[in-house]
């Protein structure tokens, strides 16, 4: 055979072959149950004060104090960190140390927070 011919009949059965593979792709088996659409899930807001006790809420820890600036630096490890102006207790087992205002400053998850009350320390737990 001419190999003009054998070219143009593997290029036809190139794209006889693509064009099964697209068809058949198209096609769902009629034994096949269509994919659910997952759920939205949404989560109620923070600080919300409905009159329920609710147990505290774990934002992070103490990475930094500054005494003379009266403000304390924030490892925060919740999803989002405290809004601000929200007053955050500090804990060191189970006693608490101090009492923090969340302030406007954040990196990542690092948040600033000025000294309400008491003295907390480096490594103190921060309780929402």
């Amino acid at each position: 055979m001419r190999p003009a011919i054998l070219c143009g009949m593997f290029r036809y059965l190139f794209a006889v072959t693509l064009c099964t593979f697209a068809f058949s792709a198209c096609l769902r088996l009629p034994w096949q149950k269509p994919v659910p659409k997952a759920a939205v899930v949404s989560f109620p807001k923070a600080n919300l004060f409905d009159g329920t006790r609710r147990d505290p809420k774990h934002v992070g820890r103490i990475a930094m104090v500054n005494v003379e600036g009266g403000f304390v630096l924030i490892d925060s490890d919740a999803w989002s960190p405290p809004v601000a102006g929200t007053a955050l207790k500090c804990m060191r087992d189970g006693t608490e140390t101090g009492v923090v205002a969340v302030g406007k400053e954040q990196r990542g998850a690092f948040v600033a927070a000025d000294i309400v009350k008491g003295s907390p320390q480096r490594g103190d737990d921060v309780l929402q």
